[in-house]
Formats: C-alpha cells, sequence, structure tokens
C-alpha cells in the first residue's frame, strides 16, 4: 500500500470567498490525476457512508480533494443550496487542475447533493475528463422533492433538519442543534419537524420547495453544460433510491446530445449501495484517468439495470414487452381479496370505494421513499379496508416489467383535494409473501367534487420479473404516511401531519376506465 498523507488549503474565490478543501495525495514526488468532490456535509466525512475513504483514493494513485461548499463545513459565504454552485464549480476546476500536484486530468464523483455538484457550472467552462454523478438529478420538481405533486414528507423533512442542524453547528446554537437531533433521534420530526426547520432556519430550501409547490409554481431550472455530459460518465442510479428518475433522465439528456454514458441501476438505495460499486468506480477512473496505464479488470460498457426477482444484472436498453392489465371488482376489492381482478391484456370493469379517514392513515414503507428503502412485506397493510386490492391468478408463465409502470383510472371525489397512492407487489409461489416493490403517488389540489375526472398515476421505475406461478398485485389507497404527508382533503392548510381540520375523503374509482400499461424507460 502507498503511504498517503493530506492537507488543508483553500481557493479564493473571484467574489473574495474563501473555500476550503482538504487534500489528499500519496505520500511520494509526483503529479497525480485529480478526484474532486464538492459537498456540503464536512470535508472530513468525504461522503464515507457511500464510498471508500480518500486515504484508498489516494493509494491508488489519485489526488482526492474534497471541498466544502459555499456556507457549509468551514468554507467562507452563505449557503443558498443547488443554485449557487455552478460558478464555485468552475472556479474550482481551474483551481484543482492548476495545484502543483495534479497533472492536468479532472474526474468527478460525490452522490445526490455531491452529484448534482459534477453537473452544473458556467458555460465555456472547460468539461472535466470524466465524471460521475450517482443517486442525483437535475428537476428539482420531479428529481429531488416530490412524485406526482405529492411532497416527499419523511425524506425532505428529515433532509431539511440535517441542514438545518449544520447551521446551528455552524452557529454554535447549541440549543437548536439539541433541539433538532432530538426529534430525529425520537421520531419526532415526522410531526414537529417543519415547525423546527421554520423556527431555526427559515431560509432553508425544503420550504421553499414546499412553498413553490402548494401555490403550483414553476420552479427554477438548474443551470447545466452541455458539452459536459457528452465526456466519459458514469451515471449511478438505484432501484430504492428516489432519485432514480433523475439517474435515468440524465442518461436520456447525455444520449440526445450525442454523449455516450455509461449507467448502473443497481440493488441500493440512496445509502446503502451494491458490493462492487467501488471497484466499479475505481476502474472507470483507471480508464478515463490513466489512460497511458494498463487497466486490470476493465469491463465493456456499464449499460445494466438489476433484476430484483431474478437477482441479476440485464441490459437496461432491452425492448419491454408490451403488457397492459384490466382492473376488475364489483365493489368489494377492499373488503375480498377475491373479487379484486387484475387481468393481463383484459378490458376492465366495475368500481370500487375507498374512504380515506386521516384519524389513522393508510401507513407506507420500503419502495424509494419509505423509511426503510428496498422489498417490503405489505401483507398486513393490504388486510386494512380502506385499501382496494387487485391481483392477477397464479401465473403459468414468466412476465418481464421493465419500465414505468403507469395506472390510468377515473376517480371520484367528495372533496377538493386528495392522494392516490399505487403499489405493486408480487406474491411469492412459495410462502405467500407479498413483497411491495414499487409504489407511485399522485395529488390532486383543485379536484370539483363529486364529478368524475380521469387520472394518470406514475410508478417508481422498476425491473422484475413475475415468475411462474406467482401473482403480481396492485393496491390502491388514499394515503401513504409518512412518505408523503396526509391530505387534509382541502388547501387551507398543508398536507403533512393529521390535524384536527383534517376531512374525511371518500374516492370513487370508476374501474371501466382503468388500465395499468408499462411505458419503457427512455421514450
Amino acid at each position: 500500500m502507498i503511504s498517503v498523507k493530506y492537507f488543508d488549503t483553500h481557493l479564493k474565490l473571484s467574489d473574495g470567498v474563501k473555500l476550503i478543501s482538504r487534500i489528499w495525495i500519496p505520500d511520494k514526488k509526483g503529479q497525480w490525476p485529480a478526484l474532486l468532490m464538492r459537498q456540503p456535509y464536512g470535508r472530513e466525512i468525504a461522503s464515507t457512508i457511500t464510498y471508500a475513504h480518500p486515504t484508498w483514493w489516494a493509494s491508488k494513485g489519485y489526488m482526492v480533494v474534497i471541498q466544502d461548499v459555499r456556507g457549509q463545513g468551514d468554507s467562507e459565504g452563505i449557503f443558498k443550496g443547488f443554485y449557487q454552485e455552478a460558478n464555485d464549480t468552475s472556479e474550482t476546476h481551474e483551481w484543482v487542475r492548476s495545484l502543483k500536484e495534479c497533472n492536468g486530468k479532472l474526474g468527478l464523483y460525490g452522490f445526490s447533493y455531491q452529484g448534482l455538484t459534477q453537473l452544473t457550472g458556467k458555460d465555456l467552462t472547460k468539461p472535466p475528463d470524466c465524471l460521475s454523478p450517482a443517486m442525483t438529478g437535475l428537476d428539482i420538481k420531479d428529481h429531488w422533492c416530490s412524485d406526482g405533486g405529492a411532497f416527499w414528507w419523511n425524506n425532505n423533512i428529515t433532509w431539511g433538519l440535517q441542514i438545518a442542524a449544520l447551521k446551528m453547528k455552524r452557529l454554535k446554537n447549541k440549543e437548536g442543534w439539541i433541539a433538532i437531533k432530538s426529534a430525529l433521534d425520537n421520531q419526532t420530526h415526522l410531526f414537529n419537524g417543519l415547525e423546527l426547520i421554520q423556527k431555526y432556519d427559515p431560509d432553508n430550501f425544503i420550504i421553499k420547495w414546499m412553498n413553490i409547490l402548494d401555490d403550483e409554481k414553476d420552479f427554477e431550472k438548474i443551470k447545466f453544460v452541455d458539452s459536459w455530459l457528452k465526456k466519459p460518465m458514469l451515471i449511478i442510479g438505484g432501484i430504492w433510491d428516489p432519485h432514480l428518475r433523475g439517474a435515468l433522465d440524465l442518461y436520456k439528456r447525455s444520449k440526445n446530445i450525442g454523449g455516450d454514458p455509461e449507467i448502473i441501476i443497481s440493488n441500493s438505495s440512496h445509502l446503502n449501495w451494491w458490493k462492487d460499486s467501488q471497484n466499479t468506480l475505481l476502474n472507470f477512473f483507471e480508464k478515463h484517468l490513466k489512460d497511458n496505464e494498463p487497466v486490470k479488470k476493465i469491463s465493456t460498457k456499464n449499460k445494466i439495470i438489476w433484476n430484483i426477482s431474478l437477482k441479476r444484472w440485464e441490459s437496461i436498453e432491452q425492448i419491454p414487452l408490451n403488457y397492459e392489465f384490466g382492473l376488475e371488482s364489483d365493489g368489494n376489492a377492499n373488503f375480498e381479496i377475491k373479487d379484486g381482478s387484475l387481468s393481463i391484456n383484459s378490458k376492465s370493469s366495475g368500481f370500487v370505494s375507498i374512504v380515506h379517514d386521516p384519524w389513522r392513515p393508510v401507513q407506507s414503507d420500503g419502495g424509494h421513499l419509505g423509511q426503510n428503502p428496498g422489498l417490503f412485506d405489505r401483507s398486513k397493510i393490504d388486510k386494512r379496508l380502506d385499501i382496494a386490492v387487485f391481483q392477477t391468478h397464479y401465473l403459468k408463465e414468466n412476465i418481464h416489467l421493465s419500465g414505468i409502470p403507469t395506472l390510468h383510472i377515473a376517480v371520484t371525489s367528495d372533496q377538493e383535494s386528495f392522494d392516490i397512492c399505487v403499489a405493486l407487489s408480487l406474491i411469492s409461489e412459495e410462502d405467500g409473501t407479498i413483497n411491495q416493490f414499487t409504489t407511485g403517488f399522485l395529488r390532486i389540489k383543485k379536484a370539483i367534487k363529486d364529478i368524475e375526472k380521469d387520472y394518470i398515476i406514475n410508478l417508481h421505475p422498476t425491473n422484475i420479473s413475475i415468475t411462474k406461478g406467482s401473482k403480481l398485485r396492485l393496491s390502491l389507497s388514499a394515503s401513504a404516511w409518512p412518505a408523503i404527508g396526509v391530505n387534509p382533503g382541502h388547501n387551507k392548510i398543508r398536507c403533512g401531519n393529521t390535524s384536527i381540520d383534517h376531512k374525511i375523503t371518500t374516492l370513487n374509482f370508476n374501474l371501466k376506465k382503468s388500465i395499468m400499461k408499462i411505458n419503457p424507460f427512455f421514450k
């Protein structure tokens, strides 16, 4: 193993603000290709919750630069989130390349916020030699804060509190830091988290996102540079990651402008990655930053996605089979499971009604928005009578669902605002376990009471084989707490924790107009 050393240094930006970085290098003479991560959580952590420590990367012959973004860690300035990063990123790239320890080559790595800082920069800036954005996206509304207009309650309240706690630490506000940390530790953040953010960090971007969604306004676009998306790029996503749509959209954008990106959609959540992730990244950087050196174990172009049930890698560019599913019920699908039918390539018929009682909202877990991401056994949940359940017979042959499941359905509501929550599950032939593998949500804010209207609910992208002898189940409800806030039935208060002002809502589904399709990842 090569001995490694590290030191802290700073970059003085054109506006006078100093950004602090920690740099790791091999402890011997030479110049090295640089790996840069720009992050808001403290350069000492270096995202080691998902990445190998910079010492490991430096031992492989890289100069590793972990920078505190503006207003975070020890860097100067005021933190304003994504929109501050374009200029700072471009200036940082130029600075890293100028350091005496750097050989001029620059690769980017990092996930989530750190993934987005790889993509945003000033026009005409020299692009990095390669980049590897992970678990990230460029669209605030669709990739960062909502599904079908329904705000990610648990995920974003938790994240907003983390950002607020970092602010308290920076301000040395011990009282505020303890209040936030205690709420997260005892899970009361689901009920008082928003108030804590408003009290201690009123400019937090989570509050701004909620207000924009509530007012149904357009989000400001994040500035990115087309030329960067043409460079060698390894996009990393996870089947259970809330930003998966962002990874798929990034791949499509790059392809559309002439890039040839690699993409890996693994059996991973936002924080828990697949076993070979670090070596996969190392191979990518060895190939594109050390092209004059022999490269070992370099795989062919990665354009792959994990099959959840078969537990194997498959091509993400495969053409999915054109399955459609009809829903049938005589009105009893929430009382008698045998009444709710889900049939392949057949017409829908009948109706079903469900009542949403905000006093006891249908709960959720697993999937991409649950507190425990991944496969989730929803056997107990589906026994509730405020959930309509539709399922196939035991299949006589395998069917492959690869893409974005989409439910088209006609609904009448007795309130002006309501949610439609959909889950797809695989029922095992062996033990009858009901494994939920994807979910989708739609929030309607301005419905006309007692008037039927057609709606479309897009579920989270998935890749799974429903094998011969098993069943596919579709579950319909009107809440999914705490993944999304409980809908109050009106727009006078925010969707969130149940309050005295929440109303009971009845949804009537006209199944004659319903159909579930599987749309391809890339249209």
